[in-house]
């Protein structure tokens, strides 16, 4: 069992340096990127047991009925009014994004609680009280039937600013930016 899920955290480190292996115009943009992780379990005993795990982000799409310039100029814009630094931008792939955001509290006008989960401690969301490092991309693609679908993908990690500042807590998205982001677009392309 522990081959398999060796070979299979192997088959993702592959899947996943190809995936990020560049952001020329050309390159198409992953649809699912998959990262390998390691949970570590304390058991009765006191011995330690790592579980292997990859976890699959598939993004969360958006139908957009607009044109797609519009569409486009529109998402441009929705990333300047969430005042997230823009540090990927493809024009031919209609891609936008950052990769190394640090960010804390809120993005725009959302509580970081209702964007990601990120565990707690002291009755408080960690989200709420910790450094973010926050990794998110937007894009549009064709959807066959019509339209376009607005795909945003989020990856992200925190760190306590006051407490074990080495360890990295791996934090979920809740669904709320995303769902935000393709909203605002629409609302400013009037579909």
């Amino acid at each position: 069992m522990s081959r398999l899920m060796f070979a299979c955290a192997a088959f993702a480190c592959t899947a996943c340096a190809s995936a990020k292996s560049g952001t020329a115009a050309t390159d198409p943009v992953p649809a699912t990127t998959m990262t390998p992780t390691t949970q570590r379990v304390t058991v009765a005993g006191g011995q330690t047991i790592n579980i292997n795990m990859i976890d699959v982000n598939q993004g969360s799409s958006t139908l957009v009925l607009a044109p797609l310039d519009s569409s486009w100029i529109a998402l441009k814009a929705v990333y300047t009014e969430l005042a997230i630094p823009v540090t990927t931008l493809v024009d031919a792939s209609h891609l936008i994004g950052n990769e190394g955001y640090k960010v804390r509290r809120r993005v725009g006008k959302l509580p970081m609680q209702n964007v990601l989960d990120c565990g707690a401690s002291q009755g408080m969301p960690n989200a709420e009280t910790y450094d973010i490092f926050l990794t998110i991309s937007s894009y549009l693609t064709k959807n066959p039937k019509a339209g376009y679908n607005l795909v945003t993908r989020i990856d992200a990690s925190a760190k306590s600013p006051a407490f074990n500042r080495d360890a990295d807590v791996k934090c979920s998205s809740l669904g709320e930016l995303e769902k935000s982001i393709g909203d605002m677009v629409r609302k400013k392309t009037g579909y």
